[in-house]
C-alpha cells in the first residue's frame, strides 16, 4: 500500500508517496507539468521487489508552491535534498523528461547515494536541449487554462481544443490517436494541481533562459553509476535523439539504451501500453 507523506526541504514542502520496504529503494521523478501518478502504469509490476518513493515536484501535484522559483536548478536541489534526507540507502533513480535532468545532476553530485539511473526520453546534451522546438504557444494556452481556476470537468473540453506541439499538420489534442475523454480528464486533474507560474517562462517565450540554467554536458560527464536510457520514437514525439544517445554511450563507462519504438515522449505511460518499457526496466533493475 502506498502512503502519502511530506518532506520539508527548508524551502518547500514536498509531497510524496512511499510503498512498503519490499526491496531496495527506487525513486520516481516525474516530468514537467506532471505528478507522481504518471508512473502508475509501471508501479504494480515492480511493487513486490522495490521500495518506492514518488515525490511531486515543487509547484506540481500536492507539493508546495514557490512562486518565481521553478527553474531546473530548483528541481535539482529538491531532488538532492529528498534523496539525502528521506531515502536511507543508495537508490535507483527512474526519471522521465525534465525529471531526468535532476536525476543526472543528483547522480553526479551524490554518487554515494545513487546506485543507478534510468532516464526516460530526456535530452542529454546541451545541443539536444538547444534543438528542442519552441513551445510558447502551447504553454501560453496551458497557462491560461490552469489559471482559469475552473473545475476538472470544464477543463476537459478546453484541453481537447489545445493544439498539440510538434504535430504536422497542426492537430487538436482531442483528435490525436489514443486520446479520449478519460485521458483528457486525467490531464485536467494534473493541471488543476499545477501552479500556473511553473509554465510562466515558457509561456513568455523565454525558453533559452529556462534551458540555459544547467550544463547538461558537464552533468553527464560526472555520472559514474550504471545508466539506462529509454528512448522514445522521435517520429512519434520522442525528444531523446540518436545523437544524445551516442553522446552518452561514448561518454559513460556503463550506459545502455533501449528504444521504445511504439511510443513517443511518454514511453507508453499515458496510454498504459507499457509492456516494452517494463521489459527494459525489469531486465535492467534485476541486473544491478
Amino acid at each position: 500500500m502506498l502512503e502519502e507523506r511530506s518532506f520539508n526541504t527548508g524551502v518547500v514542502e514536498i509531497s510524496y508517496v512511499e510503498g512498503p520496504p519490499s526491496g531496495p529503494p527506487l525513486v520516481l521523478l516525474h516530468g514537467f507539468t506532471g505528478r507522481w501518478q504518471h508512473f502508475l502504469p509501471v508501479i504494480p509490476a515492480l511493487y513486490a521487489r522495490w521500495h518506492f518513493y514518488a515525490p511531486d515536484c515543487r509547484g506540481h501535484g500536492k507539493s508546495g508552491r514557490v512562486p518565481g522559483q521553478y527553474m531546473p536548478k530548483d528541481y535539482m536541489e529538491d531532488a538532492a535534498a529528498f534523496v539525502q534526507h528521506v531515502v536511507s540507502e543508495r537508490a535507483v533513480l527512474f526519471a522521465h523528461s525534465l525529471g531526468g535532468v535532476s536525476a543526472v545532476w543528483v547522480a553526479g553530485q551524490m554518487p554515494d547515494k545513487v546506485r543507478a539511473v534510468i532516464i526516460g526520453d530526456t535530452p542529454l546534451s546541451n545541443a539536444g536541449w538547444a534543438a528542442l522546438p519552441d513551445t510558447q504557444q502551447f504553454h501560453t494556452a496551458l497557462r491560461g487554462i490552469i489559471a482559469s481556476g475552473r473545475p476538472v470537468r470544464e477543463l476537459v473540453p478546453l484541453l481537447a481544443d489545445v493544439t498539440a506541439p510538434g504535430e504536422e499538420p497542426p492537430t487538436r489534442f482531442g483528435d490525436l490517436p489514443d486520446v479520449d475523454g478519460v485521458v483528457l480528464r486525467e490531464w485536467a486533474r494534473t493541471l488543476e494541481q499545477l501552479d500556473p507560474d511553473v509554465v510562466q517562462l515558457l509561456a513568455e517565450g523565454r525558453k533559452q533562459e529556462f534551458r540555459a540554467n544547467f550544463d547538461m554536458d558537464a552533468m553527464v560527464s560526472k555520472v559514474s553509476c550504471p545508466v539506462l536510457l529509454l528512448q522514445g520514437n522521435t517520429s512519434l514525439g520522442g525528444i531523446m535523439t540518436d545523437e544524445d544517445v551516442e553522446h552518452v554511450l561514448s561518454t559513460l563507462p556503463e550506459a545502455y539504451c533501449v528504444k521504445i519504438d511504439h511510443a513517443g515522449h511518454d514511453l507508453g505511460l499515458s496510454t498504459w501500453q507499457v509492456a516494452p518499457l517494463l521489459t527494459a526496466l525489469t531486465n535492467f533493475l534485476e541486473s544491478l
